[in-house]
């Protein structure tokens, strides 16, 4: 398994009233294997870090069934988010043991898909 990334725009007609905005062609939405969930995103040094919104993939609980779902409002907080742990990738992978590089390209795609929601006035979900 692995965590995804998906857009999604407020639907009260739709499954949790959201739906789930197809991906354009040759996008990524790779967000690392289910073991980064605890590993590298829900790690100490990325709470330390400051972060909020991604470590709340590592607290899995009966609402949110392991899902970080960010809210169209929320958008410019989770970027800067990943803007601060990009700027201190050397720290992460030192940390975590994992390759920068491969940080890095988790994290544009969470940015990615940030700027995709924001033209749609969504949100994002990781499952």
């Amino acid at each position: 398994m692995s965590l995804d990334i998906a857009v999604w725009i407020p639907d009260d007609d739709s499954y949790a009233g959201r739906q789930v905005v197809a991906d354009p062609p040759g996008t990524s939405t790779a967000v690392g294997a289910e073991a980064f969930r605890h590993s590298l995103w829900g790690s100490a040094v990325t709470r330390q870090l400051g972060a909020t919104f991604l470590p709340q993939l590592a607290d899995v609980t009966v609402e949110n069934r392991g899902n970080l779902q960010v809210f169209p409002g929320q958008l410019d907080a989770f970027d800067q988010e990943c803007v601060r742990l990009a700027e201190n990738v050397e720290l992460l992978a030192a940390a975590t043991g994992y390759d920068a590089e491969r940080i890095l390209r988790y994290l544009a795609n969470v940015r990615d898909a940030v700027q995709r929601a924001r033209a749609v006035q969504g949100g994002i979900i990781i499952w």
